[in-house]
């Protein structure tokens, strides 16, 4: 490949990753609305955190939300969502 076909698979490739990082927002907004209740593992305990936000550009993958218990804020990757509260 000479170096103007690999420039566009950059290209492409960037392209390709911004709009997967769009989707996951979306799918996260979806499956997390704003006010919803989930169960999350962060560090060595489970927490119950309330929704208020969805990810960055930078960090597509987070949620935003608050500490139930402690009202706290915290920020957290999806991937520790265990369940969604009363969804046991």
């Amino acid at each position: 490949m000479n170096r103007k076909n690999l420039l566009l698979e950059v290209d492409e490739c960037g392209k390709a990753l911004t709009e997967a990082q769009i989707s996951l927002r979306i799918a996260l907004q979806q499956a997390y609305p704003v006010g919803l209740e989930v169960v999350a593992k962060l560090g060595a305990r489970k927490i119950i955190i309330s929704v208020t936000g969805h990810g960055t550009p930078s960090a597509p993958g987070d949620i935003r939300g608050t500490n139930v218990a402690t009202g706290k804020p915290r920020k957290f990757h999806y991937s520790a969502v265990v369940c969604v509260v009363g969804e046991y």
